[in-house]
């Protein structure tokens, strides 16, 4: 595993980037559809085996203590497109963000993220 980006409190606490990389307990993002997260932390890594293509995962921590995580590309270019603007509400208490889905051309149904101020 290689963290690509964390927030700041990320960096140099261990037992947070546990919570958002090794724990078990990590929920679906897509079972957050149509609600709202108050991010608190995130983590954006490489989850691929030596050899293995790249398999990048987003964890996301709400300020209830539930983290969600997604492979989806694109919700990953949704929230690094919220971060630019917007990182320093991660900090000052959380940013709060909405999850939507919508379906493609082909009938697939994909995750976005959306500022929610």
């Amino acid at each position: 595993m290689t963290i690509k980006s964390c927030s700041i409190n990320v960096e140099s606490d261990k037992k947070l980037q546990y919570k958002l990389t090794k724990s078990p307990d990590v929920q679906k993002l897509k079972d957050a559809i149509d609600s709202t997260i108050n991010v608190t932390a995130f983590c954006v890594y490489d989850d691929s085996k030596e050899g293995e293509n790249e398999k990048i995962i987003l964890t996301l921590l709400s300020d209830n203590g539930t983290v969600y995580g997604t492979n989806s590309k694109t919700a990953l270019s949704n929230f690094e497109d919220i971060t630019e603007f917007f990182m320093n509400d991660i900090e000052n208490g959380g940013m709060k963000v909405a999850v939507k889905s919508s379906v493609s051309k082909n009938g697939r149904e994909f995750i976005m993220l959306e500022y929610a101020g």
